[in-house]
């Protein structure tokens, strides 16, 4: 008898940490935050994104070539590739990657610009990180300039805004 109670609770216990991975991994919804903040004192453009960890995880696995090991080097190629600020000359401006860091739940994401660079001009900004793997994905991208903070809402088919600077 206690070699069948011994058994159950083993197996209790395992199938009640595979339910915790699982909700730790879930969730309902898919939401993604962009920072665009003017720093007066290091003249630049802040960049900062926050995703989740398990989201971050899956487009990476899915958009990786073969050949990329370099975890860093891969967050960067998929940050290039879905988050990119245009000029109405058509010319693409390439953030400086700053760094990435991570805690259980999300990754935050660093870069900037030179603000020399969009200072005074009109940009186009396209934020599609996470799009091409979740219909749902909602990014906020939140512009603060002078205190003041405007907040735009892109989503799958409508993922850029214009920007005046």
């Amino acid at each position: 008898m206690r070699a069948a109670t011994a058994h159950f609770f083993k197996f209790a216990v395992l199938a009640m940490i595979m339910s915790m991975a699982t909700q730790a991994h879930a969730h309902r919804y898919h939401f993604g935050l962009t920072e665009l903040s003017l720093n007066p004192r290091t003249q630049t453009l802040e960049i900062s994104h926050r995703f989740f960890v398990a989201d971050i995880e899956r487009a990476l696995q899915l958009s990786a070539s073969k050949e990329m090991k370099d975890a860093k080097a891969q967050a960067e190629s998929y940050v290039n590739e879905h988050f990119q600020i245009q000029l109405a000359d058509g010319s693409l401006l390439k953030p400086t990657w700053v760094g990435m860091e991570s805690d259980v739940h999300d990754v935050w994401i660093y870069q900037e610009i030179p603000l020399a660079e969009v200072e005074g001009k009109q940009f186009q900004v396209r934020q599609s990180m996470l799009m091409e793997i979740e219909r749902d994905q909602v990014n906020t991208l939140n512009l603060t300039r002078d205190g003041k903070t405007e907040s735009f809402t892109l989503k799958p088919g409508a993922s850029q805004v214009s920007i005046q600077l």
